[in-house]
């Protein structure tokens, strides 16, 4: 795929991601006016809970099948792939239900009204049975994207007929979960037209759990604590501080999801050139994904420091006008994660350096925690949101050491330069090629 048929896909599929973000402008006003600070704090405890679920269930999967799809030849291999997966995410979405129900009642402002956290379990299993990798690593790159725009829209037209007072808030999980399953039907309902039904099996599911073990190390370490930071703040702040902060931290959720669509493209992409032998494509597209990436963190960086405290409170309500404050501090983590996102999913996971992202996923997720522990206690959602700078921030000093010792630095625009500046001033030559194998 060339660099102007990447742009083609690319734009296209930001352009159904466009739906997402229509549907937040319209849904995070009305949650925060219709149900307020600590019911809506409610909620997206609900649905960080969920996303922890997703992740549990889907376990670094979505990666090595994307990977492995992107490679495969023939409709039975693909069937295969896809059998595989199912079997396993089944599997794993049975332990993930148990452990959302146990974390329902554990945090006091869920088990209040359990239903929601039920739901919301649910909808972590749902989710994570998703196919969007499936045809993503097969470059059916529009076809992820209409039926996610059509379960948005279902939701929509559910949310703003049932949820009319505080005490709806059930249904906005209900909805989503309603939505999910209408779009998973449909997406499985395509899947098996084109490939055949899977063919479920619990044999072959150990050997892909060891080999998603090292992915799911890095998502675990830097993504699960990621995704439960406003679960985690029900147990460690006030209500009203996990409503000013999980209201922050949607509009940070929504900057950093602005990241994936391009991912969506460069990561298949990236791994059938370098399966196929074309090193020199693959580096040359990884740096196009570079440029993309560390440009976007700037901007959101700037974006998010001028405009947070005049946005939040003009959507939201002047309720939320803490959040505005939160959200600032969110920003100084956009360029981090930028980076992160190129290093590990345009560099290290075509180049199948899985074990290198367990390991610094592993260290920046001790780090995250530690620094929520010390920071949510005393500063509430202030601290919460710093505790995600700091793990976003070890987590690009690790990548950033290790590409240099690998020499997949000169992947970044202007490393090969300054390599080549730097070997001048000192006297020492270099070819400046990065490891691939």
């Amino acid at each position: 795929m060339d660099g102007k048929k990447n742009a083609n896909v690319i734009a296209f599929v930001y352009g159904g991601y466009l739906m997402r973000y229509v549907y937040l402008i319209i849904v995070v006003p009305f949650y925060g006016r219709v149900l307020g600070v600590a019911e809506y704090g409610r909620v997206l405890a609900a649905m960080s809970l969920m996303n922890v679920i997703w992740m549990l269930a889907s376990y670094g999967f979505t990666f090595v099948g994307m990977r492995e799809v992107s490679k495969a030849q023939g409709t039975a291999e693909c069937n295969g792939i896809f059998s595989l997966h199912v079997s396993a995410r089944l599997a794993l979405g049975i332990v993930g239900a148990c452990i959302g129900v146990i974390a329902t009642f554990c945090s006091p402002t869920l088990s209040e009204r359990p239903v929601i956290g039920f739901l919301a379990t649910a909808l972590g299993v749902v989710s994570a049975l998703n196919l969007g990798w499936l045809y993503q690593g097969r470059h059916h790159f529009r076809t992820p994207i209409m039926i996610e725009v059509f379960g948005f829209a279902l939701s929509l037209v559910l949310v703003l007929i049932l949820v009319r007072e505080p005490k709806d808030s059930v249904w906005v999980v209900a909805s989503l979960l309603i939505a999910g399953v209408a779009s998973l039907a449909i997406s499985y309902g395509l899947a098996m037209y084109q490939l055949g039904r899977p063919r479920l099996s619990l044999s072959g599911i150990v050997p892909l759990v060891k080999s998603s073990t090292m992915l799911f190390c890095y998502s675990s370490g830097s993504v699960v604590l990621t995704a439960s930071s406003t679960y985690l703040l029900t147990l460690l702040s006030t209500p009203d501080q996990v409503g000013y902060f999980g209201a922050a931290e949607r509009f940070a959720t929504i900057g950093l999801s602005l990241m994936g669509p391009a991912g969506q493209v460069f990561i298949p992409t990236i791994s059938r050139q370098l399966a196929q032998g074309d090193k020199a494509g693959a580096h040359a597209t990884t740096r196009r994904g570079a440029i993309l990436m560390l440009g976007y963190g700037l901007a959101a960086l700037c974006g998010a420091l001028t405009l947070s405290p005049i946005v939040l409170p003009l959507i939201l309500g002047q309720a939320f006008t803490p959040s505005g404050h939160v959200l600032q501090c969110f920003a100084w983590m956009f360029p981090f994660a930028a980076f992160n996102q190129f290093a590990a999913f345009y560099v290290f996971v075509p180049r199948k350096k899985d074990r290198v992202l367990a390991i610094v996923g592993a260290a920046s997720g001790i780090v995250n925690l530690v620094a929520a522990l010390c920071l949510a206690p005393r500063f509430g959602a202030e601290g919460m949101a710093f505790a995600r700078v700091i793990g976003e921030l070890s987590l690009s000093a690790m990548l950033l050491l290790i590409m240099i010792r690998l020499e997949l630095v000169t992947l970044v625009p202007g490393a090969d330069r300054a390599i080549a500046m730097a070997r001048v001033a000192w006297g020492v030559r270099g070819n400046g090629v990065g490891k691939d194998e």
